[in-house]
């Protein structure tokens, strides 16, 4: 069996959620934490409530999410690691000594440096071994602990378990797994479930006959909203399912899908905690006729979307909710059970009641102008669009895109969050999960167009919607890094998926942005050409719930323009004018002051 890679997103490019309190500094913060813990194991009666373990989980989990970088990351994380198997020992629920297990994993992955990284896998390894009766995986984080840790405390101890455990040494593999980006490993073992009647039914079909596998789990988050992904290796079926809170039995309420047929990657044995506040852990198991069936555990739920992705294949989740107290409260007490049933299966054996239609979360009425996120196109692996002298649209849009922060943050004073500040690759879904995440007022998604015909040129905006022409479509599908098929087959969702979307404002954006870009460029540069505004079905929009745009700068497969774009002069000025026409926008839908 493979080492579980635990690798949390949810904090990607940012240090704290937005509407978080900040204003403390970090050792106030992460004293505060210990405080609470140690205030917890002073009364044992608050720890027969899982309420109170969750309370004391979340400060440190917070605590890592303010500053995965800072001095405390590490400890927290460990620290989060100790109450989760503290809850376990009072529990006796397998899930929460997983729960221990991936926690205490992430300080080893997320903050290698940390002096805890040996400790916190010594720790796993024990669980693993003596309470959850896996020495297998037992084995592999001892065999971490002396490859990462060699001089480390812990390292002579893992060298004696290991010899003991030898005969759980993993064999050679026969093929190296499945590339995937990175994801959390998810899912704990469950009994075999009856299998509930389809209530949602994505419009893709399993490909040829290549089998789907479900091979990671990502996810984006602040209190109010969550974008989990689920990476599988092929196109396949899903359906999704609602269950509303149980106060009776002390459940949760709990969205879950059923993909398949499909089989699970071995690998993702742990569950992915979340505890956001809103989403509390993402956990897997097996479904009968060859289903996986992925299980979201909730703190709240108001709306939630779900639509699929292509090349590479993924299904994304869109949760928003607002946690209240009343569930804050809901903590059930905990009973020692030898002989539960265990929770996950509860899940699965559940029939559920009709589900609430998916819908797209709503943003809020905009009351000022406060957050903008520019998204430079592509990055990292996927260099987008090359021109004749080898131009890669990656570099144009990164440079493009800090000009452009610039003068938004001269022009309006607004914040400006880049999705991107250095070469580096994102997912499309990621994209727009960053813009959601923040709480933007506008995303603005910059890109150099191409086409096979050199002669093509000029400038032109999108937002999204149903593509009105097949070069359009071909725009799109270049974009998404698709085929026109696939496009096609987005169309055929797209209807759902943009039922409170932002399609009037994104289209009156995309107009002033249109307008003024042209208006200045021309007045600097020869041959500038009008493509106009259009629409087409781009992944990197979908899911927002601000207004979106993603704008073709200039042609890099035309020589002409291909030089401009390599121009800071040609930023500077498309900058500056999409400054301008964000001002416009802005004053007309008094998001700021007109000017005296």
């Amino acid at each position: 069996m493979r080492l579980i890679t635990l690798t949390i997103l949810a904090i990607f490019f940012f240090t704290g959620a937005v509407g978080r309190p900040l204003a403390a500094e970090p050792d106030t913060v992460y004293r505060q934490a210990r405080d609470a813990y140690a205030a917890l194991q002073a009364a044992p009666k608050k720890q027969k409530f899982r309420s109170e373990w969750d309370k004391v989980l979340r400060q440190f989990v917070q605590v890592y999410e303010r500053d995965p970088a800072g001095p405390h990351a590490g400890e927290a994380l460990f620290m989060a690691g100790k109450t989760l198997a503290g809850l376990y020992r009072v529990s006796q629920v397998a899930d929460d000594a997983w729960l221990a297990v991936a926690m205490y994993e992430r300080v080893a992955g997320e903050v290698p440096a940390s002096s805890l990284g040996d400790d916190a896998l010594a720790l796993a390894a024990e669980l693993l071994e003596t309470r959850l009766a896996a020495p297998e995986e037992a084995y592999l984080r001892y065999q971490r602990i002396v490859a990462q840790y060699p001089r480390g405390d812990q390292a002579a101890q893992a060298r004696t378990r290991l010899k003991a455990l030898a005969r759980y040494a993993p064999p050679p593999p026969a093929a190296a797994p499945p590339a995937t980006a990175p994801a959390a490993a998810v899912a704990v073992a469950a009994k075999q479930p009856t299998v509930v009647a389809p209530a949602v039914l994505a419009p893709v079909v399993t490909a040829g006959s290549k089998e789907a596998r479900l091979v990671g789990v990502r996810f984006w988050s602040n209190p109010g909203y969550t974008r989990v992904a689920l990476d599988l290796t092929a196109n396949v079926s899903y359906t999704s399912n609602f269950l509303s809170a149980d106060p009776v039995e002390n459940l949760p309420p709990r969205l879950f899908l059923d993909i398949g047929p499909a089989s699970l990657d071995p690998a993702l044995r742990a569950p992915t905690v979340v505890a956001d506040g809103l989403l509390r852990r993402i956990r897997t198991g097996v479904a009968d006729g060859g289903k996986v069936r992925v299980v979201l555990d909730l703190e709240s739920i108001g709306e939630y979307q779900i639509f699929p992705l292509n090349d590479p294949y993924r299904v994304v989740i869109d949760i928003r909710g607002a946690q209240t107290e009343e569930l804050k409260a809901l903590g059930p007490a905990i009973q020692a059970a030898p002989a539960r049933t265990d929770e996950v299966a509860q899940v699965l054996e559940q029939r559920p009641p009709p589900s609430p239609p998916p819908v797209l979360p709503v943003a809020p009425v905009l009351t000022g102008l406060r957050r903008i996120v520019v998204d430079a196109g592509h990055g990292g692996k996927d260099p987008g669009a090359i021109g004749p002298s080898g131009l890669r649209e990656k570099d144009v849009t990164l440079a493009m895109a800090k000009k452009i922060a610039e003068r938004l943050r001269a022009t309006l004073g607004c914040e400006v969050v880049l999705t991107r500040d250095h070469d580096v690759y994102l997912p499309l879904e990621e994209r727009t999960a960053i813009a959601n995440k923040v709480g933007a007022d506008l995303f603005i998604s910059v890109h150099a167009n191409a086409a096979p015909n050199r002669q093509a040129y000029g400038i032109e905006t999108y937002y999204l919607n149903f593509s009105k022409n097949d070069k359009a479509a071909a725009v799109a599908a270049r974009e998404n890094g698709t085929s026109l098929k696939e496009v096609t087959d987005l169309e055929l969702i797209l209807f759902d998926l943009m039922a409170n979307s932002k399609i009037n404002e994104s289209s009156r954006l995309a107009a002033e942005i249109q307008r003024s870009l042209v208006g200045r460029l021309t007045g600097q540069f020869d041959e500038v050409r009008d493509l106009g505004v259009r629409q087409g079905p781009f992944y990197v929009l979908l899911g927002a719930t601000m207004p979106s745009v993603l704008v073709e700068s200039a042609f890099i497969s035309h020589p002409r323009e291909e030089r401009r774009l390599a121009s800071s002069s040609y930023h500077e000025h498309a900058a500056e004018a999409i400054a301008e026409a964000v001002q416009n926008y802005a004053r007309a839908h008094k998001l700021i002051a007109a000017s005296p």
